[in-house]
């Protein structure tokens, strides 16, 4: 079965084509800083076994936050307990990657909100501070490196400042930023890069729901720009600078992955209200997209992929231990 082929993403070595897309658990109580709840969520999604998990949005600087709530990795005391998640999701043969993110205007919690451009309570970035943020994007990957994740996320996405940099929307700006809006995500993956030294794949929204905004004709761009750079992969979402609801319906955003796929080379990630299998299925023997991430229904069903693999013969004790075994398995009911 296609789902459960095992594969070669960048440098990692895939179970499945199956990974958990970064999704905001809410619950550091402060500072950034991961706790029990973090530990114990990730370790549960890994026990169902998908063959990567991309931790949640994560803040390379005090301004990046999206809320207070959110985990942090610039300082020694935020890392120490990333080391126990890198560890736990390793100790079930997954592959863990981090979603490095700034949240630009976006931030529910910075004292100072920046962005592309000026607006209302929101300070347009000089050079001077484009530069520094870069620079920490580059020390965020070299912390990810010594903590041990097989790859790095780069969050430019759902409207967070590099979203807020490459969309038309927010970034009328007329120097070298506004002149190539791709400036800033190039800067911050070939930074990531050389300091993480292993897999950076890029996060993106291929629709922006709004008339003036980006749209998929509106991606080769982008595209181009994140291949020039050596990512590894492009995971494909839509929306965040959109100001009206967006109609969802199951598999929305394919369409969007499908079109990605057929501008690169690289391989590409695809989301949005999957829940069947035969949706699965479909999707990749269409070839839409190389990989499937299932957010809300591991959420809700953790062992989904387990009890899938066990329909068709494919679960094996030895590799989930027994106590996980006998709750699974059908034993020919």
């Amino acid at each position: 079965m296609k789902p459960f082929e095992t594969s070669l993403l960048g440098r990692m070595e895939l179970n499945n084509r199956i990974g958990i897309p970064a999704m905001c658990t809410y619950m550091a109580k402060g500072d950034g800083i991961a706790n029990l709840h973090h530990i114990a969520h990730y370790e549960t999604l890994a026990k169902g076994r998908p063959a990567f998990i991309v931790q949640e949005a994560t803040a390379i600087a005090a301004e990046g936050y999206i809320s207070d709530a959110c985990l942090g990795i610039f300082t020694p005391r935020q890392r120490e307990p990333l080391k126990d998640i890198v560890e736990v999701v390793h100790d079930y043969g997954v592959k863990l990657g981090i979603q490095l993110n700034h949240a630009g205007m976006k931030s529910k919690c910075a004292a100072h909100k920046v962005s592309a451009m000026d607006n209302a309570d929101v300070h347009a970035l000089t050079a001077e501070e484009i530069h520094r943020i870069v620079v920490n994007f580059e020390f965020a990957g070299k912390w990810a490196k010594e903590l041990g994740y097989d790859f790095v996320e780069i969050h430019a996405a759902h409207g967070y400042l590099i979203n807020q940099f490459l969309s038309p929307l927010t970034n009328q700006r007329t120097d070298l930023y506004g002149e190539d809006r791709t400036l800033l995500l190039k800067e911050i993956i070939t930074g990531v890069r050389s300091t993480f030294e292993k897999d950076v794949i890029v996060r993106i929204s291929a629709e922006e729901y709004e008339e003036d905004g980006l749209h998929i004709a509106d991606m080769k761009d982008i595209v181009e720009a994140i291949e020039s750079c050596g990512a590894a992969a492009i995971s494909v979402s839509s929306g965040g600078l959109n100001k009206h609801p967006i109609q969802t319906y199951p598999m929305y955003q394919i369409p969007y992955a499908r079109a990605i796929k057929q501008m690169t080379s690289l391989p590409v990630m695809g989301v949005g209200l999957i829940t069947k299998e035969e949706e699965i299925e479909t999707i990749l023997a269409q070839e839409d997209c190389d990989y499937v991430l299932l957010g809300r229904k591991l959420l809700r069903d953790p062992y989904f992929l387990l009890s899938w693999q066990d329909a068709f013969g494919l679960l094996t004790e030895e590799n989930i231990g027994e106590c996980l075994y006998r709750g699974i398995h059908k034993h020919g009911e």
